[in-house]
């Protein structure tokens, strides 16, 4: 799973009408959702970044119950929570918001 304080030197294209394949929670991932975040301005565009945080929300999830005891266990929380918290800005048309909660954990 995604170490959340590497660093990387990564950059995606950044198109908004595609989808951020989310396989972790790594910075890379992250950057790059907060990235289209950032651009994302259709209806489209924000049903895909609501799948991309879906994902993030999963795949902490899955972190949370299988490492209880991993020295990230708080990290991960935060971000599973951030993650839901990012999701509902989205569906308010407040994506730059949830850019901005995702950001909290680069």
């Amino acid at each position: 799973m995604g170490l959340i304080d590497q660093q990387s030197d990564f950059e995606p294209e950044i198109n908004p009408a595609h989808i951020v394949p989310v396989i972790d929670f790594s910075p890379d991932t992250l950057r790059s959702i907060v990235a289209h975040l950032e651009v994302s301005t259709d209806f489209e565009h924000l049903v895909y970044r609501e799948a991309e945080l879906d994902a993030i929300w999963s795949i902490t999830g899955f972190f949370l119950m299988n490492e209880p005891d991993s020295a990230s266990f708080d990290t991960v929380s935060s971000l599973h929570e951030g993650a839901h918290h990012a999701h509902d800005l989205i569906a308010a048309c407040r994506p730059r918001d949830a850019a901005n909660v995702l950001r909290n954990f680069l």
